[in-house]
């Protein structure tokens, strides 16, 4: 929505309410990442009180200890000015987890960084909405006059090593409760008779 917000202004054609959506999607995105965090408190209190099942255990331990490193959330070097002396994103990885609840505090942890970086943003695109209304957006933007498009910038590259690093967490875990499938899943439904695995 930013996207198109800065190229109707391009065009010389009434931005302010496209703009104004894209502001709105920052903060839906934003509550959504209170309400994941929450759910992670939840997932890691029922972990903490709870004893797993010792095959999952015993297979999750055996998938993260050959699981390779993965690129974790940074807010250093992620400035137009450090673009041309970025670091390795070699540089930022780290594993995955060595347990569940390590993994979830990972998860966590990343989110705790990402949610203050997503305010900044937020306020920096709040500040700069009024010059919508008269024009002039995208020229404001590409002055670098106003900190929106860095916050832009960071916030959108950690989004995406946010996901990439989840996704991966995610696969993990499902890969140990397939590895120990049917144990500790007995009660989900059986597949349909007519279903057939096919080669």
């Amino acid at each position: 929505m930013l996207e198109h917000g800065v190229l109707a202004d391009m065009k010389g054609e009434p931005s302010a309410e496209i703009l104004k959506e894209a502001l709105e999607k920052l903060r839906e995105c934003r509550a959504a990442m209170d309400t994941l965090d929450v759910r992670l408190d939840a997932l890691r209190k029922i972990e903490q009180t709870h004893d797993l099942m010792p095959e999952y255990v015993a297979a999750l331990t055996n998938l993260l200890k050959d699981h390779p490193m993965l690129e974790r959330v940074s807010m250093s070097d992620v400035r137009f000015a450090n673009i041309a002396r970025s670091k390795s994103p070699e540089e930022h990885k780290g594993p995955v987890g060595k347990n569940l609840d390590d993994i979830l505090n990972n998860i966590q942890s990343d989110l705790r960084i990402l949610k203050p970086q997503l305010d900044q943003t937020i306020e920096a695109f709040r500040a700069v909405l009024p010059v919508a209304e008269k024009g002039g957006f995208a020229a404001m933007v590409l002055s670098g006059r106003a900190p929106l498009p860095e916050k832009v910038l960071q916030s959108t590259d950690q989004l995406m090593v946010f996901a990439q690093f989840y996704n991966r967490a995610c696969m993990a875990t499902i890969a140990a409760d397939m590895q120990t499938y049917p144990k500790g899943l007995e009660w989900l439904k059986a597949p349909s008779k007519e279903w057939e695995q096919k080669p």
